[in-house]
């Protein structure tokens, strides 16, 4: 009598299924080379309820050192850009406009004068399926002299920003960088702290 009748099992090689799914992931990465320019930081979007205590606050903005560690500003599943351009520059002017924004006078003379380090400002981003993810982060260290030069005043602001998108390119990753940076320096322009030291810090 015949035995029992045996299904055949399939063999299936997940190599090459697996192979398949890294190279689309792969593909997902950013398309950035060796460098990448952040360019200047967006418009303020600061409410108008805030320009009441910095109205007619004069101050000067003063040199902001690159302090970073590293001149890597972006990180794509592990391998590192670093940034291009002056950055301390991109910081000095987002300072002037955002200050400009909540009522303060821009001047070059006696006047209390800000200036800073950049700590930290950089991106983490990560391919994915069906989104890649994305999380940029700023840290400033700020100290204001008063009109005579002495400091009178240290603090550090942060901000960040993060990012959820099926392809994320050159552009996103720009953006990216601009909105944790401009989230930094809004958080300073915004702390009543800091502005209440620049309205002190005229001596004639």
């Amino acid at each position: 009598m015949p035995g029992p009748y045996k299904i055949p099992r399939m063999k299936i090689n997940i190599t090459p299924l697996l192979l398949l799914c890294f190279l689309f992931v792969s593909g997902c990465a950013p398309e950035i080379g060796l460098n990448l320019a952040v360019p200047s930081l967006p418009e303020p979007e600061i409410s108008v309820d805030s320009a009441d205590t910095s109205a007619g606050v004069k101050v000067r903005v003063g040199k902001f050192v690159d302090s970073r560690p590293e001149q890597t500003v972006v990180v794509i599943d592990g391998r590192k850009v670093d940034s291009e351009g002056d950055l301390s520059r991109l910081v000095e002017e987002g300072f002037e406009r955002y200050l400009r924004r909540v009522g303060a006078r821009i001047s070059v003379l006696n006047a209390p004068t800000i200036e800073g380090q950049i700590v930290d400002w950089s991106a983490r981003i990560e391919p994915g399926f069906p989104t890649s993810e994305g999380q940029a982060v700023a840290r400033l260290k700020v100290t204001v002299h008063d009109s005579r030069g002495h400091p009178i005043y240290h603090a550090t602001f942060s901000g960040e920003s993060t990012t959820s998108h099926p392809m994320l390119g050159t552009d996103e990753v720009q953006k990216l960088l601009t909105q944790a940076m401009a989230s930094a320096i809004e958080a300073a322009v915004k702390d009543d702290d800091f502005i209440s030291q620049l309205s002190k810090g005229r001596i004639s």
